[in-house]
């Protein structure tokens, strides 16, 4: 029931990480109230925490629950707690130290047992330096830290992800599941993702909607301003030296098949063939574990002819 602060860049996924840390947590059954620190009112953000009492100040026309009480017995979610004001900082610490704190208009002090998560994307520490955040109220916050990696430095997800959403998105649009080209993962593991997962996440919807009734994503079918960079991308990296991915092979067919003309029926044909036929064994292989005995079952082939497609493919186990 230590305090968390988690943090990390925007779109990192602190919010997703925060209910897990809750739901993995003996409070999991208990109430898991969030804070957008950053979208509360100015005039109202004590209101809002603390609660009020009836004619506690104009329009309290009755009495409110605050948040910090809402949270009794659970988990209360700070997002973005560097926005904060100062005079509320020094209230909350001592909510934090004593668990008891007194509404907006009331005489009587009330009761909030619960386990603080924080959240930000700011630099706490020179906030302190700069005099826009308290250092006591950061020492109760850190009690432990998770610091999340941005995405373009943890590119090994971006397959998973791109799989898990695109998933998600064609099952709420009622569609079949986009195939991938060889193409689309390089440029999505090419960019470098300033908005990190939620970037990638609506990119992939933009991709999906803009693709219609193509089976198969390509980097043509990308939001424009990812085309725009990795074309910037290509013409300022230089080549590829054996470690790095080059980006001026994988612009080399952001704009095919389909940007200037319409490629033969048969070409077409044997290419989204050959990339479903790809996709198939590389998601049978991760389904059945590399479990080679298991995979032939599922697919209803010999080992030999599975081997022969593996290989075909560049498919290791």
């Amino acid at each position: 029931r230590a305090s968390v602060l988690i943090t990390g860049e925007t779109g990192t996924g602190k919010e997703l990480v925060a209910h897990a840390i809750h739901h993995n947590s003996s409070l999991a059954e208990n109430p898991f109230v969030v804070v957008d620190c950053a979208a509360l009112p100015e005039s109202l953000v004590e209101s809002i925490l603390f609660g009020h009492e009836k004619g506690a100040f104009t329009g309290a026309d009755k009495a409110r629950v605050g948040l910090i009480k809402q949270a009794d017995g659970g988990t209360l979610f700070l997002d973005e707690v560097a926005e904060l004001p100062m005079g509320v900082q020094s209230r909350f610490l001592r909510v934090l130290q004593e668990k008891r704190f007194r509404p907006v208009g009331s005489k009587q002090e009330v009761k909030s047992d619960f386990r603080l998560i924080a959240a930000t994307n700011r630099n706490l520490k020179r906030m302190i330096r700069e005099g826009t955040f308290r250092e006591d109220l950061l020492f109760r916050l850190q009690a432990m830290v998770v610091d999340l990696p941005p995405l373009r430095k943890r590119t090994e997800d971006i397959r998973d992800l791109a799989f898990y959403y695109t998933a998600r998105i064609c099952d709420r649009y009622g569609i079949d599941i986009k195939g991938f080209s060889p193409e689309f993962f390089e440029a999505l593991t090419t960019y470098q993702w300033p908005g990190n997962v939620r970037e990638l996440k609506n990119a992939l919807e933009q991709a999906i909607s803009i693709a219609r009734d193509d089976p198969i994503l390509f980097p043509v079918h990308l939001p424009d301003h990812i085309r725009i960079q990795l074309t910037k991308a290509a013409l300022t990296t230089p080549k590829d030296d054996g470690n790095n991915k080059d980006p001026a092979k994988i612009m080399e067919k952001v704009s095919e098949p389909f940007a200037d003309k319409l490629p033969a029926y048969r070409k077409l044909r044997e290419y989204v063939l050959l990339e479903a036929e790809r996709k198939y064994f590389q998601d049978l292989i991760h389904v059945s574990k590399g479990n080679i005995e298991q995979a032939c079952r599922i697919a209803n082939l010999g080992r030999t002819r599975l081997y022969a497609l593996l290989k075909k493919h560049n498919i290791l186990r």
